[in-house]
């Protein structure tokens, strides 16, 4: 599996799933006392959907970055599955409706998709002013 690390504009980003309020507070609290962002938002290389790191792409678009970290995977690669949260309304996903969620701007509920990797993301230390 290619990952590749980039740090891009925010209005490259295309969310398919909604997020929870008092989640987004919670990490701009905690980005905001850190000063840097530790997770890269994962998105998929044709659209840049984001595939996971919703709260965290709106948490760094609250706290005024106008660019995210990201890693950027092909999302055809059986490397990453896709599948639901226990508690999510909706009971099963394809990854052609998480593209469709994205590019038509009708996201899932918060927390609908779990995404499945076969490898590990390193974490990384983006200093905020670097976002802003």
């Amino acid at each position: 599996m290619q990952v590749r690390y980039a740090v891009v504009e925010v209005e490259k980003l295309r969310p398919h799933e909604e997020v929870r309020a008092g989640l987004v507070a919670k990490l701009v609290d905690e980005i905001r006392r850190d000063g840097f962002v530790r997770k890269p938002v994962l998105v998929e290389s044709r659209h840049f959907v984001i595939l996971d790191g919703h709260h965290r792409y709106e948490a760094l678009i609250r706290l005024e970055c106008r660019r995210i970290p990201v890693y950027v995977v092909d999302y055809e690669d059986d490397g990453i599955g896709v599948t639901t949260w226990p508690e999510a309304t909706v009971k099963t996903v394809t990854k052609a409706e998480v593209i469709e969620r994205g590019l038509r701007g009708t996201p899932f509920p918060p927390k609908t998709t779990r995404h499945v990797l076969s490898f590990t993301l390193a974490d990384v230390r983006v200093p905020i002013d670097e976002l802003r």
